[in-house]
């Protein structure tokens, strides 16, 4: 290995992240890393929200470690090989011989290649050549490089922190590349995830060894003393590995008991279906399973008995035609009209008279029958049958003689539930349970106290501590049946306990699933504590943060499901933590209850930091007015922002809906240090020239290999002018004053509006093409997203919302989401005129503006054929219209120009109602 030149003292220079990053195949390599579900690194650990892509984070540590020169074309290049994106590395990646790799395109080889998150780093003598002769070390590894690096920048090795831990990748990350980590949460569960994570996934070969067998022995354990019991097995041999369930509740209209469910399709794959069939000296219905059913009978079980919360229950005998009821009306008329009885700590099961009843209808049973020198796992649907019953008589009776030990010893939970989300209260209004051990079948908390008891006897009991809280996620009356996979999910779908009528429990055979991962990587020390941010006094060169958003999740609550299941186990492991969410302490709510804990958060560590240390926010909300906020909240905490970068880090179609956030932006800051003070004017002066030098900037860097969407430089540029705005202080301006100052609603304090500034001006060089450029300076924010906007469905750009999310930061257009429709399958789109008929006018982002009367013209226009409508609607609405005409003119010269098949009608009735508009004359 070559020895290159003497280091080059790196304490004042820039970062490459300050400068140039390469978000479009970062955006790639974190979707696919996100998208690939159990095979990502961390996920087997446990739940948790929002964890970053590790590849997201290690190019956050890299970037801001590396040097910006003034090679970046080599910046990049060098950047890309370290991270193992660039088309060499994604070669070695893949798989693929020279020749299929060479004919295959972008897409498919990166389909192709294993996760970037386990590149290793190069391995070959000629990139590391490359590497070093750039930058000046002599490193054969990404963590020799990693600690040269910081010898260069900090005369000592990096030190990397995240207050913030949650799911642990980014202090996971930071270890695996060898920097000094610490990591700390005021919450419990994400401690204990960050530890766990290192202490599996980073075990020694021997740790590895000794944590696998005992993991093994729990099972094997568990596995002896149910057979002895004799719960899961029938008379025939057969072992059933999944149990199907669901409430039944009485039709005051029929009489019956009906069982409830959205659909009765078991299983797609081998066409199982249940039927149910009215028994009328019972009042009930017995439910049928039927196998390889016909497509008659796959189609009618489509329905289910619950359609969009009604009781819809099957024909009888005596009622045809039953009446649709809305579930919620039965309930609260339940017990003359008492409502649901609260569940009380001793209730394991529904009382006799309680409106909700819970019925066991579907056992999957599992038979080894040998098939050549094979065993075949042959499966089998069934009804459930007396003998069925009686053995989940047997489980409550085997966990009613345990259930004082095992709540004592902490293996199941004894907590009640507390409210502090009040859309937690469905789970008492709803269900009427009091205490988390309701949300468990008896055979569900059987089989999880024996595991736990097990786990406590192993030699790994405190490594497999997470494995309880994997247990109860994937094993609740919150678990789903797939009929796609014949599988049960997990029991958070999305960030809310919410109530199912049908769920499914696992046999023990579909625990063995659930193991904890392990692995023998490379790492460095990693330091775990529970502790509040704003206490945190540990100094480190680098902060890397993801904070929570205001209310978006409410982890506190979140996190008490899972200590209900191990909180007293934890601080017997972890002398020193403690069991409690701290919900009193946590960083919620909104306005200046959450900006005054953040700015004493990021106060904090801004003053543990050295004066060339770095800061990096990562930020994934859909919020505009919080993007704002976070700005503002750096201000004030003393930082001033370097850079800003977006990355696609979520799935389009993920559980929490069509809304749900899709990008993460990477907020760069470092210490404000001694500032100049300005006058307004001087700052948007300031504002204009450095908006125009970073766009100047990035159009350099395209000729480096790096490309920009109109998101990218929208953010970027508003990053600019956010930097003008941090690095000075602004007469009469007390950001932090501002921030916690109460203010009615609807009033903008000064800093605002001088953010709001910041996105015009941010917005004014990004005119779309075609777009007269002196209309473009008059519009507002929310007229410019929408025909910037227009233009990227234009050129093609992705139909996710995520690119509307992320032109909407840079515009500051808070109500973007009222001018974009999301339907399954289609995507994202702007509100054509058409669709927007007369909605907004006068109310809503666009109400009163020029364009939306255009656009309302333009409507009349396609609706009648008559221009001469479009034209007395402008005449009558728009207020002096005759020193706006020439206005509308050219903003219907740009509108008749989409060519998008949904635009087809409006875009002919443009061109008409321009060339009428013309001709009438004013």
């Amino acid at each position: 290995m070559m020895t290159g030149t003497p280091p080059r003292p790196l304490s004042n220079a820039p970062a490459l992240i300050e400068r140039c990053f390469p978000v479009a195949k970062l955006s790639a390599e974190s979707y696919k890393e996100r998208t690939a579900g159990s095979a990502q690194r961390l996920t087997g650990m446990g739940k948790w929200w929002g964890r970053k892509p590790l590849v997201l984070v290690r190019a956050s540590i890299l970037g801001a470690l590396l040097p910006a020169t003034d090679d970046p074309q080599r910046d990049i290049e060098v950047f890309e090989r370290l991270l193992g994106i660039d088309d060499t590395s994604l070669h070695q990646r893949s798989g693929l011989s020279t020749a299929q790799f060479t004919a295959s395109s972008t897409q498919q080889r990166r389909k192709d290649s294993s996760l970037a998150e386990s590149y290793e780093g190069p391995t070959d003598w000629a990139s590391w050549m490359m590497i070093n002769d750039h930058l000046g070390t002599n490193s054969s590894s990404l963590q020799e490089l990693v600690e040269e690096l910081g010898i260069m920048r900090f005369d000592e090795k990096t030190r990397v922190g995240d207050v913030f831990s949650g799911g642990g990748s980014i202090p996971f990350e930071a270890a695996r590349l060898g920097c000094g980590t610490h990591a700390s949460d005021l919450n419990p569960v994400a401690g204990l995830l960050t530890w766990s994570n290192q202490a599996l996934l980073c075990a020694t070969p021997k740790a590895r060894k000794r944590i696998e067998a005992a993991q093994q022995g729990v099972y094997d354990e568990v596995d002896r003393q149910v057979i002895a019991w004799g719960i899961e097995h029938d008379e025939q041999g057969r072992r059933a590995d999944a149990y199907l369930w669901c409430n039944e509740v009485l039709d005051p209209e029929t009489g019956y008991v009906v069982p409830l469910s959205t659909t009765w399709v078991i299983s797609l794959k081998d066409r199982v279906v249940a039927e149910l069939v009215p028994d009328p000296v019972h009042r009930r219905y017995d439910i049928r399973i039927v196998s390889n059913a016909s497509p008659e009978q796959m189609q009618r079980a489509q329905q289910g008995t619950v359609i969009e919360q009604y009781l819809v229950p099957p024909r009888t005998p005596e009622v045809p035609e039953p009446q649709r009821t809305l579930l919620s009306r039965l309930r609260t008329r339940h017990d003359d009209s008492q409502g649901l009885r609260p569940w009380t700590k001793d209730d394991l099961t529904p009382a006799l008279g309680d409106f909700l009843q819970e019925r066991l209808y579907c056992i999957r049973w599992s038979e080894d029958v040998r098939v050549g020198r094979r065993f075949k796992s042959l499966r089998s649907y069934e009804s459930v049958t007396a003998a069925d019953l009686e053995r989940e008589a047997r489980c409550l009776a085997l966990l009613r003689d345990r259930l004082d030990d095992w709540r004592a010893k902490g293996y199941i939970p004894e907590d009640s539930i507390t409210v502090g989300d009040r859309r937690q209260d469905r789970l008492l209004n709803a269900r009427g349970w009091t205490y988390w051990h309701h949300l468990f079948t008896p055979r569900q908390l059987l089989l999880g106290g024996l595991l736990a008891e097990a786990t406590e006897a192993c030699s790994a009991a405190r490594e497999l501590l997470g494995f309880a809280g994997k247990v109860a996620d994937r094993s609740s009356k919150f678990c789903l049946w797939s009929k796609a996979t014949d599988t049960p999910t997990g029991t958070f779908m999305s960030h809310l306990l919410t109530p199912v009528y049908n769920w499914s429990a696992r046999g023990l055979r579909l625990y063995k699933s659930l193991y904890l991962p392990t692995s023998s990587m490379l790492s460095a020390d990693l330091h775990v504590e529970l502790r509040d941010a704003r206490a945190v006094d540990t100094h480190s060169h680098f902060w890397i943060t993801d904070p929570p958003y205001a209310d978006a999740i409410r982890y506190e609550d979140l996190s008490e499901f899972f200590l209900a299941w191990y909180g007293k186990r934890l601080t017997a492991h972890f002398p020193g933590w403690y069991a409690d969410p701290k919900r009193a302490l946590s960083l919620q709510g909104k306005d200046t209850v959450f900006n005054t804990s953040m700015i004493e958060v990021y106060s904090n560590l801004a003053r543990l930091m050295p004066d060339n240390g770095l800061q990096i926010v990562m930020f994934t909300h859909r919020d505009v007015q919080i993007w704002a906020d976070l700005a503002m909240i750096m201000w004030a905490s003393g930082l001033k922002v370097t850079a800003a970068w977006t990355v696609a880090t979520e799935t389009e179609k993920r559980k929490t809906g069509a809304n749900a956030v899709q990008n993460t932006v990477l907020l760069v800051l470092r210490k404000r240090g001694e500032v100049e003070t300005l006058f307004d004017d001087e700052i948007l002066a300031l504002m204009e020239r450095e908006v125009a030098q970073q766009l100047e900037d990035m159009k350099f860097l395209e000729g480096a290999g790096l490309t920009w969407s109109d998101a990218d430089l929208q953010l970027a540029t508003y990053a600019a002018a956010l930097r003008v705005i941090t690095s000075h202080d602004i007469d009469g301006i007390d950001p932090c004053r501002e921030l916690l100052r109460v203010r009615a609603k609807g009033e903008k304090s000064p800093v605002h509006r001088l953010i709001e500034q910041a996105s015009q001006v941010a917005s004014r060089e990004l005119k779309p093409r075609g777009l007269d450029a002196d209309i473009w300076r008059e519009l507002g924010a929310h007229e410019r997203f929408y025909l910037k906007g227009l233009e990227a469905e234009h050129r093609g750009e992705e139909r996710r919302s995520g690119v509307y999310q992320e032109l909407s930061k840079g515009f500051a257009a808070n109500a973007w989401h009222e001018l974009v429709s999301e339907r399954r399958g289609q995507g994202a789109y702007l509100l054509t005129a058409a669709e927007m008929g007369a909605r907004g006018v006068h109310t809503g982002p666009l109400a009163g503006t020029l364009l939306r009367h255009v656009l309302m013209a333009v409507n009349l226009t396609t609706q009648t054929g008559q221009p001469e409508k479009g034209i007395t609607w402008l005449q009558k609405e728009v207020q002096n219209f005759d020193m706006q005409h020439t206005k509308a003119i050219k903003l219907l010269d740009y509108l008749s120009k989409q060519t998008l098949p949904h635009w087809m009608a409006e875009a002919g009735a443009a061109r008409i109602l321009r060339g009428a508009l013309m001709n009438a004359g004013v």
